[in-house]
């Protein structure tokens, strides 16, 4: 009999452990998984607007790998429209990101959610940008891959989340920099490079791959504007801009060059930072952070990068 009562009691612990290794009670640990001391690095960018463009809402967002538990705590809370969070650190595997209108019931309630988008697995010591979007209608997940700066310095990654510069602009766009202070439909830039709109998450049996950002490298850190235009040629008309001042610090819409005695110059704040990353997301009435300019429904936002 005393066997027995020992063997019960050590059954209980098991259990709790059991329970926790199976997830869901963190956003952040996202229902466990993968390699234990391996994880990516995931970023997240409120760029949806509602069809119409006169709607935008503040997301919380979770992550649920598969075979996990439903989560009950975000890992980000109430992001609001035209701001990225930090990178957070999530386990290489793959899942879902869920996303609910800030402060509506958790995944682990059983409720129902704004979109759940199936993402692909998450390499080790990799970056990642998701951008919360409108995708034909419907809240989706546009996904990036952000490749590691090169030790070079004065380096910035470009996004196109617009489906609105899609129709604007054209399905591959151009993107580079012109002297500040930009003026949209007026200012001209050098091709730096050029890209298509991001892959959506969910859809077509979900997403398959993330597109590779890669860095691209400013000649001067002076007057920086960064622009977005038509691919035509070496050189294009700036559809929109972005000055460098206003780049915001990640999970705020803190921009802490503006209006310093160097405006617009492309200077990182003190810290732990590595460059910056550029988004050009639907825009229509609703504010935009300081600086961000709404020209063709498209409209370039900037935060720094702590990887």
């Amino acid at each position: 009999m005393k066997a027995i009562r020992l063997a019960a009691l050590i059954a209980v612990p098991a259990t709790f452990l059991l329970s926790a290794c199976a997830g869901g009670s963190s956003g952040i640990i996202g229902g466990g998984g993968g390699v234990p001391g391996q994880q990516g690095n995931v970023r997240f960018v409120n760029g949806y607007l509602a069809t119409g463009g006169t709607t935008t809402a503040s997301y919380d967002i979770y992550f649920q790998s598969n075979g996990s538990a439903s989560p009950s705590t975000p890992l980000i809370s109430a992001l609001p429209y035209g701001e990225a969070s930090d990178f957070k650190p999530l386990p290489n595997v793959s899942g879902s990101v869920i996303v609910q209108t800030a402060g509506g019931a958790a995944p682990s309630t059983g409720s129902g959610q704004v979109a759940s988008c199936p993402v692909p697995q998450f390499a080790n010591n990799t970056n990642y940008s998701i951008v919360i979007a409108n995708d034909l209608g419907t809240v989706n997940c546009i996904l990036f891959q952000d490749s590691n700066y090169n030790g070079a310095a004065n380096q910035y990654r470009f996004h196109d989340a617009s489906h609105d510069a899609n129709t604007a602009i054209g399905t591959t766009v151009a993107q580079g920099v012109t002297t500040a202070p930009g003026i949209p439909g007026t200012s001209t830039f050098a091709v730096l490079g050029t890209t298509q709109i991001g892959t959506a998450a969910t859809g077509n049996g979900g997403a398959t791959s993330y597109p590779v950002i890669t860095p691209s490298t400013l000649a001067s850190t002076t007057a920086v504007s960064f622009a977005v235009g038509p691919n035509s040629g070496a050189t294009s008309t700036a559809t929109t801009t972005l000055d460098a001042q206003y780049l915001m610090l990640p999970g705020s819409n803190s921009q802490p060059n503006a209006g310093a005695a160097a405006t617009n110059n492309f200077t990182l704040p003190s810290g732990s930072y590595a460059g910056a990353s550029i988004y050009a997301i639907d825009c229509g009435t609703p504010a935009l952070p300081t600086g961000s300019h709404c020209n063709s429904d498209v409209t370039l936002i900037g935060v720094f990068d702590t990887h």
